[in-house]
């Protein structure tokens, strides 16, 4: 894999991520209101700065308008990177890489949201690592364009992800969520008591994940299962989602669930090929150095 097929694996993760979200921030909701709405935290402000009590604030139709087009202008971000992510490259203007830079921050924001809104569990933000974490590797290895300066990058964000995954399938530093277990049970011919086994046993395989893909020899394979394991929980929501009955409304609440996981699966994918190809390059190397020592 060359330099040109990195970059071009990262753009089509940088898509998927930015795509999806605007999905969802332009056709659904997103956890603004989880900040915003936080009484102990905004409401002196909101005495002082817009001289209204509480209750005036959040039940404001303006306010609640207000907050609705922040959201939707976030969406056209996150669209504007999805393009971006396409067509830039090294030689690109300063402001499309800025941009990028720029959806890279918001996703970041956008993750501790999530964080606040699920009672600040910290695995919650990491689980989003390879989300937030992809427009960085491509605004950075636009510049540099090193697969040695890449590759811990990508190991770090798999790892990130698949521990803090592994915590909720576990369920024990942090509830295992309802909605694992209702995707096991839709996709799956299991009980209750057995999904939840399942899950328990597949957040273990998550802390091994995390571990073996820094172990040399058993890195690719490793990084395969995390592929394929990625790949599947991604298409998991649609899935589920299609159990319900298949209808476009359905696709529409669900597809854009998929999309922006799908570099859960791609990331680890393009890891494994970076690995391959160091190591066929210090076999040509070394190779290089027999021939000229015979």
């Amino acid at each position: 894999m060359n330099t040109k097929s990195i970059i071009f694996y990262l753009k089509t993760c940088c898509f998927m991520v930015f795509i999806g979200r605007a999905y969802q921030h332009l056709f659904w909701d997103a956890p603004f209101r989880s900040l915003l709405w936080d009484q102990d935290l905004l409401a002196p402000l909101v005495m002082r700065f817009l001289n209204m009590n509480w209750q005036d604030y959040v039940t404001d139709l303006r306010i609640d308008n207000t907050i609705q087009c922040l959201i939707k202008f976030n969406g056209l971000l996150y669209a504007l990177c999805a393009i971006i992510s396409l067509i830039v490259n090294s030689d690109s203007k300063k402001w499309m890489r800025s941009v990028l830079f720029l959806g890279g921050c918001s996703l970041v924001i956008l993750s501790l949201l999530i964080t606040k809104e699920k009672f600040y569990h910290t695995a919650m933000f990491f689980e989003h690592s390879i989300q937030f974490g992809t427009p960085f590797l491509l605004y950075f290895f636009l510049k540099n364009k090193a697969m040695i300066w890449l590759l811990p990058k990508l190991k770090i964000i798999i790892a990130l992800s698949f521990i803090c995954h592994g915590f909720y399938a576990i369920g024990i530093l942090y509830p295992l969520p309802e909605n694992f277990v209702t995707m096991t049970l839709n996709i799956l011919p299991l009980n209750e008591v057995t999904a939840k086994e399942f899950l328990f046993l597949i957040g273990i395989i998550d802390f091994i994940i995390a571990i073996f893909i820094y172990v040399p020899k058993l890195s690719k394979i490793t990084l395969i299962y995390a592929s394929l394991w990625g790949i599947i929980t991604a298409l998991a929501r649609i899935i589920s989602g299609i159990k319900y009955g298949f209808s476009l409304e359905v696709f529409h609440q669900y597809f854009y669930l998929t999309l922006y996981r799908i570099p859960h699966g791609l990331i680890p994918l393009l890891a494994c090929y970076i690995i391959n190809n160091i190591n066929e390059r210090l076999n040509g190397v070394k190779f290089s150095a027999v021939q000229k020592i015979n």
